[in-house]
């Protein structure tokens, strides 16, 4: 197994640096690798975290993961990388200022482009087009506490394709009690559809963060390191009974999104995670931090649905959501579905 000028032998972990290069100032963007590979031939996962610097329990529970590994009960091979966005992390901002770009939107990334979209080069090249599978973590950031696995909508939802049928099992698989989609045009960038070219099923659990941090933190770095271990049995790469919250998983269909009103402040919830939200119901006010007077209140409109990131206070400033909420799509059962799913074996370097 081969990542740059890291090299693995079958039964070995390897450590380096993927070399992408850094800013004027001295601020490095080589990413952080970790080289499983496996001592018979299997399909490649790849785990990363921190695409978004201030989304750091998947970086934990990859660590925590790390310390699990042994290679040598291994099928096919395990890219890790704890630290995607470096310069995001060590700057603790969820981009970075270098450039101000998302590297998870830049796939396959220009090698001639800002810092930000040679890393999306590189790694596209040297790390993603090697996986067959991409875990990806994410987290409610600094403002909202998340517990789903999202994944893409399928183009035809009763006619998926191969790759969009391991989607949903893996999304299953992965052991929380819920999962989501976004139907197209909830967002106007498709992260994904690169990914989808190069023939990568790609899951995001989007597992912590915000106010849930005290309360949560701990356990969604273990639910992250389980998820990882689940996903590792459903690509039949290592042995062993799947874990999860329970034997149901409901599928949300995610595409109802609050964005903030016209008026800045700081925004009150009053609607939490798991919450029935009706036609009428007020979902969150924003205030003004200082006198507490209500600035915009924010009602549901549409059709009955659950909330799924949840929260307490946010300071909203700038175009963002502040609330997503879900309708049930349906509700998988993992005692009677096949959650494996079977994936050629790797090639070498590409």
């Amino acid at each position: 197994m081969r990542v740059g000028e890291l090299v693995a032998a079958p039964g070995e972990h390897r450590f380096g640096y993927l070399k992408v290069g850094g800013t004027r100032s001295g601020l490095s963007a080589d990413i952080p690798i970790h080289l499983f590979a496996g001592v018979e031939p299997g399909p490649t996962l790849l785990v990363q975290g921190a695409i978004h610097g201030t989304e750091f329990i998947g970086s934990i529970a990859i660590l925590d993961f790390i310390q699990q590994m042994d290679a040598t009960r291994l099928r096919g091979n395990v890219i890790a990388v704890p630290v995607l966005n470096r310069i995001g992390f060590g700057l603790g901002e969820r981009i970075g200022r270098v450039d101000g770009k998302d590297i998870g939107r830049l796939f396959p990334g220009n090698p001639a482009g800002s810092l930000s979209e040679r890393i999306a080069h590189v790694y596209f090249k040297e790390v993603i087009q090697q996986s067959q599978v991409m875990l990806d973590f994410h987290q409610g950031g600094l403002a909202s506490y998340e517990r789903y696995v999202l994944y893409s909508a399928d183009a035809d939802p009763q006619n998926p394709t191969d790759l969009e049928q391991n989607r949903r099992k893996l999304a299953v698989a992965f052991g929380l009690d819920a999962a989501a989609f976004f139907p197209p045009g909830t967002f106007q960038e498709n992260q994904s559809t690169a990914l989808e070219a190069a023939g990568i099923v790609q899951i995001t659990p989007e597992l912590g963060g915000g106010t849930g941090w005290l309360m949560h933190g701990e356990e969604s770095v273990a639910i992250g390191t389980r998820g990882i271990w689940n996903v590792l049995k459903a690509m039949q790469m290592v042995e062993g009974e799947m874990e999860a919250d329970g034997p149901l998983c409901t599928i949300y269909n995610a595409g109802i999104v609050f964005w903030r009103p016209a008026v800045n402040g700081l925004f009150l919830r009053e609607r939490d995670i798991g919450d029935v939200v009706r036609t009428g119901d007020c979902y969150g006010r924003i205030v003004d931090p200082y006198t507490g007077a209500t600035l915009a209140e924010m009602r549901h409109t549409r059709e009955e649905a659950i909330v799924i990131p949840g929260g307490r206070e946010w300071p909203v400033i700038g175009d963002t959501s502040v609330g997503i909420l879900g309708v049930v799509d349906r509700v998988e059962d993992r005692r009677t579905m096949d959650l494996r799913i079977t994936l050629p074996s790797s090639g070498g370097p590409a």
